[in-house]
């Protein structure tokens, strides 16, 4: 029996790596890690709302028109469910970027409605956990790997398909258009919807299957393969649904009997004779829940209700599944969605679901393409055995970008400096006291030229509000939103404390000026403007106000390897001093070596400047907040620069150096502006807080 197992796994192992060569599908990891953290499932569903699960709202409404979720509300009694977690953005391509980058939309690569542009590359999510040792799979929508265009473009050509940004393997849909048709129908539809197997396009056989069934089925046996194959490595699964997104299209058949590895959704082959799944067959987009049935609700809720069931039974297949392999608390399951409920009928659809029925957006304002608490605060559920409580509850406001730092923790790799997230591990968890940190800001922008729907459900203010510009940004319990922005100055934040008023009635701007002033300042100190126009790009970055100062920097050396440059400030140092400016001076050590410089640039006058940076290693400078100049995926000698408009006075700036090879230590930042030619910045303008 022994000798089968090994001639089945030896037949397997040949066999995949045949086919690997042939759709580009990666069956290993490049850099295979030694110390193992959990498995990551990181399930993404498409525009549910905060009110269309049951223990986040449903199961609180009396009366008939209500949904049942219970396989997420189980995963919710297990682990912890993040009542204050907010999507990047309030439409998908952006919320899908900031997520997969890090980075929130001040800084992401793809803002607004930039459907399919190629997100950039560099230490995304899957790429950071590669190198962490992890073997990384997507399955589902991307949405980010490049335009189309009127004629089908091979997938290798794509600049950003998710092989090429960090993902080992990839099965589901690669354009944004093709998630609106959950039949692809072998590339037939008028989105052109076909799965991608790779760089593999599927083109036959896809008539009855459903895209929700496939993805699950999918993900299964990417798993059940991963554990007779490599069960010490850790994978990452990025499981992102395209549902219930519309077009509101629905099963073949009732969801199959049990889970796990014998039962629930199966994969039956991948031929021109075999159904992929075991649910395609029957009719296709046919299948009501038998709950919902008989009830008196239109034929739009009726479906809606049955697409989200059918993801509810999928997650409770997947952890069935999880605990038939024995890897259930070895496993971090992570469940939200990309923005608010939807009001469509999707390209392609005939039947349009009100979210004003079931309250998809439960007691809040907005939907999706807002910034009010309903278009951004998204039901989030993590699972954890054994790590997460079971039943707790997190108030903690966070972020999706949040997640590359938390992944990062969990993988036992440093966090990368090149993100705008924090690990919320010491939150889910419950080791911390859930306070706030001042500094702690949680940040969004997107324009749309609509607005917010009038339902009755929502505040009169806010009915029938004109979108255009938007922009919130979080600090504390309070938080800040405007929308149809003219200029920075001439449009004010309304301020609500969303702990205490979630439904953001009362306007505190006028009674908290200074918090005011906060927000207006620090919304210039904390983005970059690229790659779309803002109102407020070209205002000048406020300066610090600062009491007492002294020229220098403070000055800290790391050792170690790290294969980027990690965030130094939640490191131990070294060696710890004060130095004039920067020297590169890494006390004679010329290898696994890391240097931080932290202080104040001291700006002549108001104007716009342009900063060079030029280092011998991987290198990155921050502004503020603000991502300035980034030299460390995939490290480039010589000199890169940055404009940007500066107002007179101090201005918190940090440099990060890290320098695995035996090379001679070496940071160069020079400056040009206003009565300034370019030269290096002199130690001059360095400046750090005086001790008293």
């Amino acid at each position: 029996m022994r000798y089968q197992r090994v001639k089945s796994f030896i037949l397997l192992y040949i066999t995949s790596l045949f086919l690997s060569a042939q759709n580009g599908n990666k069956d290993y990891t490049d850099n295979p890690g030694n110390n193992r953290g959990p498995n990551i499932i990181f399930i993404y569903v498409d525009d549910l709302g905060y009110g269309d699960l049951g223990s986040f709202w449903q199961n609180q409404i009396s009366g008939d028109r209500k949904m049942v979720t219970p396989y997420l509300d189980a995963m919710a009694n297990e682990g912890a469910m993040m009542t204050h977690h907010y999507t990047a953005a309030p439409v998908c391509a952006p919320a899908r970027a900031s997520l997969i980058e890090g980075l929130h939309q001040g800084h992401s690569s793809v803002r607004d409605n930039q459907f399919d542009a190629p997100i950039k590359e560099g230490l995304t999510m899957p790429e950071m956990l590669r190198k962490s040792g992890y073997r990384t799979m997507h399955v589902g929508k991307a949405g980010l790997a490049g335009r189309r265009g009127s004629t089908e473009p091979d997938p290798k050509s794509l600049e950003a398909h998710p092989l090429k940004r960090g993902f080992d393997q990839f099965y589901g849909y690669l354009y944004h258009i093709q998630g609106h048709q959950h039949y692809p129908q072998n590339g037939t539809t008028p989105q052109r919807a076909y799965f991608t197997n790779g760089y593999d396009n599927i083109l036959e056989n896809t008539e009855l299957t459903y895209s929700t069934d496939v993805f699950t089925a999918k993900s299964k046996k990417w798993i059940i393969e991963h554990e007779s194959t490599r069960p010490d490595q850790p994978f990452f699964l990025y499981l992102a649904y395209d549902a219930p997104h519309a077009a509101l299209q629905i099963p073949t058949q009732e969801y199959p009997k049990g889970g796990g590895v014998n039962g629930g959704l199966q994969w039956t082959g991948q031929s021109s004779t075999t159904p992929w799944i075991n649910t395609a067959s029957g009719t296709r987009d046919s299948y009501i829940h038998p709950d919902y049935v008989n009830k008196d609700w239109s034929e739009g809720d009726k479906r809606h209700a049955s697409m989200i069931r059918r993801l509810d039974n999928a997650v409770g297949d997947i952890i069935q599944l999880l605990k038939d392999l024995d890897i259930d608390e070895e496993t971090l399951i992570v469940f939200t969605s990309d923005n608010g409920p939807h009001h469509e009928v999707g390209s392609g659809g005939q039947f349009a679901q009100n979210p004003e029925f079931f309250q998809s957006y439960a007691n809040l304002n907005g939907i999706k393409r807002d910034l009010w608490e309903g278009g951004i605060r998204m039901p989030t559920i993590c699972r954890y055995p054994g790590i997460i409580p079971e039943s707790s509850i997190v108030t903690y406001p966070s972020g999706q970008w949040d997640w590359l730092a938390t992944f990062a923790d969990v993988a036992k790799a440093a966090i990368p400096v090149y993100t705008d997230g924090v690990s919320l591990m010491p939150f889910l968890t419950q080791q911390s006291d859930n306070k706030i940190n001042d500094k702690r800001y949680l940040y969004g922008e997107y324009f749309n030229n609509s607005e917010t729907p009038s339902y009755a459900d929502f505040e009169i203010s806010k009915r029938g509000r004109k979108r255009g510009q938007m922009q919130f940004i979080r600090i504390g319990d309070y938080k800040g939103v405007r929308y149809n922005i003219e200029s920075h100055n001439s449009t004010p934040f309304e301020i609500y404390n969303v702990v205490t008023d979630e439904r953001e009635r009362v306007n505190l701007a006028s009674s908290m000026p200074e918090l005011h002033q906060e927000m207006l300042d620090k919304v210039l100190q904390l983005r970059k403007g690229a790659p779309i126009k803002r109102p407020y790009d070209l205002e000048l970055i406020p300066a610090v106000k600062l009491s007492s100062t002294t020229n220098g920097l403070n000055k800290r050396v790391f050792s170690g390897v790290y294969n980027w440059v990690p965030n130094f400030e939640l490191l131990a140092p070294n060696q710890i001093s004060i130095s004039s400016g920067i020297n590169s001076d890494t006390g004679g050590k010329t290898s696994e070596v890391g240097l931080f410089y932290s202080g104040y640039i001291k700006i002549p006058k108001d104007g716009a400047y342009t900063i060079h940076l030029e280092s011998a290693s991987n290198c990155h400078v921050m502004l503020h907040d603000i991502h300035l100049l980034d030299n460390d995926f995939n490290y480039s000698a010589g000199e890169i620069s940055e404009k940007v408009n500066l107002e007179e006075g101090f201005h918190p700036i940090r440099i990060y150096y890290q320098q695995n090879d035996n090379i001679t230590p070496f940071i160069s930042l020079k400056m040009e502006g206003p009565g300034m030619v370019k030269a290096t910045i002199p130690d001059s303008m360095f400046f750090i807080k005086a001790t008293p």
